[in-house]
Formats: C-alpha cells, sequence, structure tokens
C-alpha cells in the first residue's frame, strides 16, 4: 500500500498543474450540466403545478356543490316520505279518537290537533259530503262528495290544486254515539314540505365548511328573473355573510376588472346549467387584486342558484417561492463548486499519502452511522409492525360487528354458514309503527334490547334493518330452538322509561339457504304464522318460480324478435269491407303463440312492460306506414302519464306519418281524470290521432265525462255485451240506448265479439258502424 501512496504523491506533484486544469474543466462542465438539468425540472414543474393546482381547485368547489346538491335531493325524499307517513298515521290517530268521542266533541279535538300539527288540514264531513269540520273557507259539497268517491277505492290521494300538489289521507269511519258513518281527510300540500326542506337545507348550508384552511363555503341565491335586471336573485344563503340573507343581487355588478361576472351566472343558468367562473377581487388582506375561481350549479326545481369559490392567487405565491428556491439552490451549487475546486486544489497534491487513511476513516465513521441506522431501522419496523396488527385486527373486528348491537353481522353469518346446514331468519313484526310512532332513536334502543334478550339464549347474527338470523346442523334442532326464542319473547316486554314499556313479537323462516329462508319469511308474514319453514310447494315460491321463468321468456322473446303484433280486422257495417284494423300483442315461443292475458300483468312488475309497448307501437307503426288503413293500438292510462313515454309516442308518429291512421284505444279508468292525459289526448286530437273508448259498458261508465272532457271520437262496446244480445233481450235493449246515446254526439259505434250470422243480423237493424270478432 506504500508504494500506491508513493506513486500518488509522485504523480500528484509532476501532474499538479494538469489536475488543476482538470478539476477546473469538470467543475465547469459539470456544473453547466446541473444547471440545465434543474432549470428544465423546474420549468416542467412549474406548469405541472399550474395544471394540477387548477384541476385539484375545480374537482374541489364542484365535488361539494355535487355532494350538497344529492344532500338536497336525498332531503326532498326523505322529507316527503316521513310526511306523508305521518300524514296516513295522524289519520289513524284521529279517527280512533272520533269514532269513541261524541259528535259534540269532534270540532274541539280536530283543533287541538291542528294546532299541534299546523302542516295538516283536517277535514270531516259525513257520507252525504255534509260538513262538521273544516278550515277551508271555499268548502265545497260537491268537491267533498268527489273526494269521498276517490277515497272509496283508495286510502291515499292526490291532487293538483292552484295551491299546488295536495296530498290526501282519508278513512271511513261509524261513531260510536250516533251510528252515523263519517269520512275523515288529513291533508297536506307540496309547497308546506318543499318549505320544511328549504329550511332543513339552510340549516345544513351553514354549517358546511371544507378546504385546507376550512374557510371554503357554499351560496344560495334564488333567481327571480332569468332575464336579468334590477333584482334578478334574492340571497338565500350566505354563510360568510349572514347579513346580506334576504338581499337583492343586480346583475350589472362588476369585478375588479370591470367583468359583469354575474351574467355569467345567467347565462349559466340559462344554458347548461353548471359551470365554471373566473373573475378578480381585491383581497381585503393585501388589498390587491386577486383571481377567483367560482363553480356555479342550477338547482331548477328550486330556481336555486348554488355556488362556491376558491381564490387562485396561491399559485402566484408558490410559484415565486419556487423561483426562489431555484435561485438558492443555484448560489449553493456555486458554492459547492468553488469550495469543491478549493480544496481539491489544495488537497490533490497530497491525496496520495493521506488516501488510505481517509479511506479508512470514512469507511469507519459511515459504517458506524449505518451500524445506528439499521439499529433504529429495526426497532422502528418492529414498532410499525405492531401498530399494523393491531389496526388489522381492529378492521377484522369492525368488518364482522353490527355497530349497533354489538352481535356479529351478515358478514360473520355468511363465513359461519359455510359450516352450517341450516338458517333461521327472524323479524320484528310491526317495527316500522315502532320507529315511526317513538321515533329512530328509541328504534335503535329496541333493537339492541332484542339483541341482548335474544343473545342471552342463542348465538345470535344481526342482519340488515330489524332482523335477526341464528345457525344449526340440524332442522330439528333450529326449530326448538327458534319455538324457545318466541316463548322468551312472549315472556318479555321492553322498558324505555316509566312511561314506555313495548310489547314484541317476531315472524321466523327456516331453510337451508338465506334467500329460501327469506322467502318462507315473507310467507309467514303474509299468512300471520309465527314459524314458516320453507317447503317448494309455497303459494310464494310458485308464484316467485312463475314472474321469473315469465321474465325469462319476456327477455328471450324481446332478444330473438318474437313479440309480434297480431291485426284483426274491423268490417263497415255499410260496405261491409275491411277498412280498419286493430293491432294486438302476442308473444312467440317455439310453436306457442301466447295471448296478453299470460304476460302482460307480469312484465309489469318486472319492468318489462314499457319496452313491449314501444316494440308494439314500432312494429305496427312500420306495418301500417304504407297501407292505406287505419289502425288501432292499446294504450293504458299508466303509459299517458309518462312525460318520456309521451315524447316517445309522438317521436315515433312523427317518424312515421301515421298521423291520420292511428287510432288510440283507452280502458275507462280514473286515471283520464288527470289533466295531464286530458292535455296530451287533446294535443294527439289535433295532430290528426283519433281516441277511442274501449270496452264501453263492461263498468260504470261517465258518459257525460268522456263526452265533455276527452277528444273521443269512437265507442268501442263490451263484446260481453254484444254476444248475449241473441238470447238476451234486457242486453240489446241496452245496446240499442247505447248506440242512440252515442249517435247524438256523432260517435262511431264498433261492436266487439261478432261471432255469428245471427248477431250480424240483431246488428244491422240498429246504426252499428264497424263489426269486429272473430
Amino acid at each position: 500500500m506504500s508504494n500506491v501512496g508513493l506513486l500518488k504523491n509522485k504523480i500528484i506533484r509532476n501532474n499538479s498543474y494538469s489536475i488543476f486544469l482538470v478539476i477546473l474543466l469538470f467543475s465547469i462542465f459539470s456544473f453547466g450540466i446541473v444547471y440545465y438539468v434543474i432549470k428544465s425540472s423546474f420549468q416542467r414543474d412549474v406548469e405541472m403545478t399550474k395544471q394540477e393546482y387548477l384541476s385539484s381547485q375545480k374537482s374541489i368547489i364542484k365535488n361539494q356543490i355535487d355532494n350538497f346538491i344529492d344532500f338536497i335531493i336525498h332531503t326532498q325524499k326523505f322529507e316527503k316520505e316521513l310526511q306523508l307517513r305521518k300524514l296516513e298515521k295522524n289519520a289513524d290517530f284521529l279517527v280512533n279518537l272520533l269514532k269513541k268521542a261524541n259528535p259534540s266533541q269532534f270540532k274541539y279535538i280536530i283543533e287541538q290537533f291542528q294546532n299541534k300539527n299546523p302542516i295538516f288540514r283536517v277535514g270531516l264531513s259525513d257520507i252525504n259530503g255534509n260538513l262538521v269540520y273544516t278550515t277551508a273557507l271555499d268548502y265545497s259539497k260537491k268537491r267533498r262528495l268527489r273526494v269521498i268517491h276517490r277515497l272509496r277505492k283508495n286510502r291515499h290521494i292526490t291532487f293538483q290544486t292552484p295551491q299546488g300538489i295536495k296530498y290526501i289521507s282519508g278513512k271511513f269511519f261509524v261513531n260510536e254515539f250516533d251510528k252515523k258513518l263519517y269520512v275523515l281527510a288529513n291533508a297536506t300540500y307540496q309547497k308546506k314540505i318543499d318549505n320544511i326542506v328549504k329550511k332543513l337545507i339552510i340549516e345544513r348550508i351553514n354549517n358546511i365548511k371544507f378546504g385546507a384552511k376550512n374557510n371554503g363555503y357554499i351560496s344560495i341565491a334564488h333567481i327571480l328573473n332569468y332575464k336579468g335586471g334590477k333584482k334578478f336573485a334574492q340571497v338565500i344563503a350566505l354563510p360568510i355573510k349572514p347579513e346580506w340573507v334576504g338581499k337583492y343581487l343586480n346583475d350589472d355588478k362588476k369585478d375588479a376588472k370591470g367583468k359583469l361576472y354575474r351574467k355569467e351566472y345567467l347565462k349559466i343558468a340559462n344554458g347548461a346549467g353548471e359551470g365554471y367562473v373566473t373573475y378578480w377581487f381585491f383581497k381585503k388582506k393585501t388589498e390587491k387584486m386577486k383571481p377567483k375561481l367560482s363553480y356555479v350549479k342550477l338547482y331548477k326545481p328550486y330556481n336555486w342558484l348554488i355556488f362556491t369559490g376558491v381564490y387562485i392567487d396561491d399559485i402566484s405565491d408558490l410559484i415565486k417561492k419556487k423561483e426562489q428556491t431555484l435561485k438558492k439552490e443555484v448560489w449553493n451549487i456555486v458554492y459547492i463548486y468553488l469550495i469543491i475546486l478549493f480544496i481539491f486544489i489544495i488537497i490533490a497534491h497530497f491525496i496520495t499519502k493521506y488516501e488510505n487513511s481517509i479511506l479508512i476513516k470514512i469507511i469507519d465513521r459511515y459504517e458506524a452511522e449505518l451500524n445506528e441506522k439499521n439499529i433504529e431501522l429495526k426497532n422502528l419496523n418492529y414498532k410499525l409492525k405492531e401498530e399494523v396488527q393491531e389496526k388489522t385486527n381492529q378492521l377484522v373486528k369492525n368488518l364482522f360487528i353490527d355497530p349497533l348491537t354489538k352481535l356479529s353481522n351478515r358478514e360473520k353469518l355468511l363465513i359461519d354458514f359455510e359450516f352450517k346446514k341450516f338458517v333461521a331468519i327472524l323479524n320484528i313484526d310491526s317495527f316500522k309503527e315502532i320507529n315511526d310512532f317513538y321515533g329512530i332513536e328509541i328504534g335503535d334502543r329496541v333493537l339492541k334490547e332484542i339483541g341482548n334478550i335474544l343473545s342471552l339464549e342463542v348465538e345470535l347474527y344481526k342482519l340488515a334493518g330489524d332482523e335477526f338470523a341464528i345457525l344449526d346442523d340440524n332442522m330439528e334442532n333450529i326449530t326448538l330452538k327458534v319455538e324457545n326464542l318466541m316463548k322468551v319473547i312472549e315472556n318479555s316486554k321492553i322498558i324505555i322509561d316509566e312511561n314506555i314499556s313495548i310489547e314484541w313479537t317476531m315472524s321466523c323462516g327456516i331453510a337451508d339457504n338465506l334467500s329460501q329462508a327469506d322467502i318462507a319469511l315473507k310467507y309467514a308474514k303474509q299468512t300471520k304464522q309465527k314459524i314458516v319453514v320453507f317447503d317448494n310447494q309455497l303459494p310464494l315460491v310458485k308464484e316467485y318460480e312463475n314472474n321469473l321463468k315469465w321474465k325469462n321468456i319476456i327477455k328471450k322473446a324481446i332478444k330473438n324478435d318474437n313479440i309480434v303484433p297480431y291485426i284483426q280486422p274491423l268490417v263497415n257495417s255499410n260496405s261491409k269491407k275491411i277498412d280498419k284494423f286493430e293491432c294486438l300483442i302476442r308473444l312467440k315461443e317455439g310453436d306457442r303463440v301466447y295471448s296478453p292475458y299470460f304476460f302482460l300483468e307480469i312484465s309489469k312488475k318486472t319492468g318489462q312492460y314499457q319496452e313491449l309497448q314501444k316494440i308494439m307501437i314500432k312494429k305496427s307503426f312500420e306495418k301500417f306506414k304504407n297501407l292505406d288503413y287505419k289502425f288501432s293500438i292499446n294504450l293504458s292510462t299508466n303509459d299517458l302519464n309518462s312525460i318520456k313515454f309521451q315524447e316517445y309516442f309522438i317521436n315515433m308518429i312523427d317518424e312515421y306519418g301515421v298521423e291520420d291512421k292511428v287510432i288510440v284505444e283507452l280502458l275507462e279508468d280514473d286515471g283520464l281524470l288527470y289533466p295531464e292525459i286530458i292535455g296530451f289526448l287533446i294535443v294527439l286530437n289535433q295532430m290528426g290521432v283519433e281516441v277511442a273508448i274501449d270496452d264501453f259498458g263492461s263498468g260504470y261508465s261517465n258518459f257525460s265525462y268522456l263526452i265533455t272532457k276527452l277528444p273521443v271520437t269512437i265507442l268501442k262496446i263490451d263484446g260481453t255485451l254484444v254476444k248475449n244480445i241473441a238470447n238476451d233481450d234486457k242486453s240489446f235493449r241496452l245496446l240499442k240506448t247505447i248506440v242512440n246515446m252515442a249517435k247524438e254526439f256523432d260517435l262511431s259505434v264498433i261492436a266487439e265479439f261478432v261471432e255469428n250470422k245471427e248477431i250480424v243480423e240483431l246488428l244491422e237493424t240498429l246504426d252499428i258502424d264497424y263489426y269486429q270478432g272473430y
């Protein structure tokens, strides 16, 4: 090693000048490369920082607005369902009081209720519409009788009134004192529900804070005029300046650069409904003009303009800091290079002599430091493993434990079920009423108490909602366990406080898998049984199997284009020629053809009805677009009450140009009373589409309503009336009366079920326009 040291010292002494030049040139060259790399990296970093910063700020404020609108929609839905449940519950509550009270106390009872429940409006009358109590100033006996008539068919009804949508829950009852039949109607308006929702929303918005400094907020302005103006909007919520609430906004407001940024808000509201606006403000802390990014979104149901924003000038400060950092780094590099150059010049002549000693010292030093670091790293890894294990154990525990009852949850049941054969699902009877009457907090306490009671007897699992479950290897054992639990349930009640004690019962379904146990539970609920063991012969199973079978048949038929229109001719009674047809839906499967009796109602349950109806319309229009015949299709009031279906139907008429050929056949239905449906039928009539009432005479036909309200031009008489006229004189005379009445109003009359010569000969004595039948 000494020879090497002498050799290096000799080389350094003889070539000191050349080494100096090499070191100097290398330092300059390497410094240039490092500077170039740092500068390029800085420029890329600046550009990327700008893009990422702007993108992140856009995403943050948009997500805040989107999440808030999701909260609005959820609150609307929840509050509506809550108020409608209260509407029904209060109606039941009042009836239970009134039917046992002296009629002289009716007014007092209802007024007390109204004082405590101002959101609801109560009306009470006898069955003939005679007023007993109401707060309405415009009470109408005629209108009351219409309400009573609708309440006979439906417990809940909805009205479109000048004050908006009105929900009514009604009930009939007999008073124990005067034995008279009364009708109570409990009502509320959508706008009252909306007012509650808006209040909840505004309370929520005042508590929303977001952003790194927790200074982000959301504001709301109610648009009064989409065209703009001096008072185009009113402030609904502005957490940072609550004194602004109620003030009006003008559209001529300018930012620091003279931009009319509120007009940009209006442009978004009248266009896409959402977007970003950038404008300039003087930031109070610095009194300097700074850019601000705002995200604006229109919530159309309330005409609310919801917006939030952030200052984006922080990026400039960030870039300046990066520039300053770059300058410091460059100067640091210069200083380092100068020092290194100086050191190299000083030590270059001595490096050989001291090389080994220096290297040994360096190696020893770094080796000692490395050993210390290894020890520290080992200790750190050990602590990290302990923390990871602790967190893992906690996560596993949370994964398999129900947070409310602290019982094993559904995920744990699924794992344990792999080692068991049978499962029993238990459901609390009428738990919804407990929740509705006492509130969710009491409902949660009931669930915990029930879990505590039952878990003392068996290993219990908590499923969703108010359901529990147990497992066992033996059917007899699990049945005995459930029977024992039922006895425990009969002898227990839950004490909430000194004023509230709740008695409870449960229903149970047992099977060898969860889905079948659920079916057994549903059947137990339907039949009011305590325990039902799953059996393939249960009626509910047959119904599910039949629905599933037909769902698959319909799906396959749609896929294979086996939904077809069958056409039945209508014979002109005068010319004895065919000039009209009725299109009837049929489903083909193999060699069989099924009528709608087999599949149409099931398709409504499986969500396939609308697709079938659209296929039928498209194929019928395609078939008749180039034929010189009129044709009819059958529609329901549910079809006509759908905005999407209305748009589809009109688009198909325009696409195929059949407005002067197609006839819409409608069954008599309460839905024909809806103003929306009447309006749509009038639009179709103005396009040239004829409207027919199908199966007239099959029910309690309101002839005056059909003639005065609907654009009806054709009356199709129910076939069950027509086919009996040869053997039943009353049917013939009734048919004759209907025809004469229809002719008084210039209606065309079609007789269905015309199936033999005898019926034709009798019909020829009447003024029938068309015959239809096999």
